[in-house]
């Protein structure tokens, strides 16, 4: 039979730790929340235009005085597709609807390999996470347009299964600022699919 002794100080001590760092997640995920709006508040960013897509299966939401085009394409690969720039003109992007891939994952690597093939590009960066629910890649990376003119990217593939959903947001590398990147987040975030 074997005897074993538990220090009781250093359980407690562990105990407290573990409660504190779930505490301090906790807070965590509030406080970013309240980021996200202060710095919409911040930029004076309203988001009130509301967009419908493919007959009412989505919807997405942009800030109140952006202007928008929506474009259709041939073939049937792309099925919706919306361009969009900022009231100063600083912000460009699109939201497009794509028929759904298999592999989302080595769909968005092949275009990366196709995209240094065509353009220089450095910083690449792709990460993986969740938003409202859905599996999705934030791709990060700056992309020369012409004549050392670098833009820096953030884009958002949110997969759906039968279709995913892409954000893309482009400003000069020179007018980027830190904040931007929650202002596209919560962008992205008001995407509901039904």
């Amino acid at each position: 039979m074997k005897i074993i002794f538990i220090n009781r100080k250093k359980v407690g001590i562990i105990v407290i730790v573990f409660g504190l760092m779930i505490t301090l997640l906790g807070i965590s995920k509030q406080f970013d929340q309240k980021l996200k709006v202060t710095i919409l508040v911040e930029n004076n960013i309203k988001l009130s235009d509301h967009y419908v897509v493919i007959n009412g299966k989505a919807s997405y939401k942009l800030p109140k005085g952006w202007t928008t085009n929506e474009k259709k394409f041939s073939g049937d690969e792309i099925l919706y597709h919306n361009d969009f720039q900022s009231s100063d003109a600083v912000i460009h992007g699109f939201a497009e609807v794509w028929k759904g891939r298999k592999d989302l994952k080595a769909f968005l690597d092949n275009s990366k390999n196709i995209s240094e093939v065509q353009n220089k590009i450095k910083s690449y960066k792709i990460d993986d996470t969740t938003i409202n629910g859905k599996k999705t890649y934030v791709v990060q990376y700056l992309i020369n347009v012409s004549d050392n003119n670098w833009y820096k990217s953030y884009e958002y593939f949110i997969d759906d299964g039968e279709e995913f959903y892409r954000f893309s947001f482009f400003i000069k590398n020179v007018n980027f600022k830190e904040t931007y990147g929650a202002i596209f987040e919560s962008i992205v975030e008001t995407l509901k699919i039904r």
